[in-house]
């Protein structure tokens, strides 16, 4: 099975950067880009480890792009979320007591390593800024502000809230 974390996260960054510099919850972000929430959370996470977005905790809390778009390429996203082995096949030699007559591993070990290697760098100069159209003014009163504070609003409110242990009680003492 192939992972989808990378094209999740070229998703999410682009959000992101398209209703920047608002912080964006990952609640509302889970929702626009279709993807589980917590999915997102973990996705998010090695962004923010990489750097390519900044996080805050809390209700006002959410995500901003760590830096801009045009330095993050898609090298920096692919890297931020690969699992360990990024290989695009394997090439263990079952039978290699045939090496002196089968050249099959050698072959395949050669063109993986052209095939990757060529991979790393198209994704390396080809920056962010190129998945995603820029709004044409992105203000406070645009209608992507506001389409993304009401879904903000939304998510905020279908969020649990937690309770406080005592809070009840403190209250009634006034």
């Amino acid at each position: 099975m192939k992972s989808t974390k990378f094209v999740t996260a070229c998703y999410i960054l682009s959000f992101v950067t398209y209703h920047g510099p608002d912080m964006i919850p990952t609640q509302t972000i889970a929702k626009w880009v279709n993807v589980n929430a917590s999915r997102v959370r973990q996705i998010v996470a090695r962004l923010v480890r990489a750097g390519l977005l900044a996080s805050t905790r809390g209700g006002e809390g959410g995500v901003v792009i760590g830096r801009a778009p045009s330095d993050i390429t898609l090298l920096d996203v692919f890297d931020a979320v690969a699992e360990q082995d990024t290989a695009l096949f394997c090439v263990d030699n079952p039978f290699s007591d045939w090496k002196d007559r089968c050249r099959v591993h050698s072959v395949l070990t050669t063109m993986r390593g052209e095939l990757e290697r060529d991979f790393r760098s198209k994704l390396a100069n080809t920056p962010m800024t190129s998945l995603y159209a820029p709004p044409p003014e992105v203000h406070a009163g645009s209608p992507a502000k506001k389409t993304v504070k009401a879904a903000t609003k939304k998510a905020a409110a279908s969020t649990p809230k937690k309770r406080v242990p005592g809070s009840a009680r403190a209250g009634a003492a006034k």
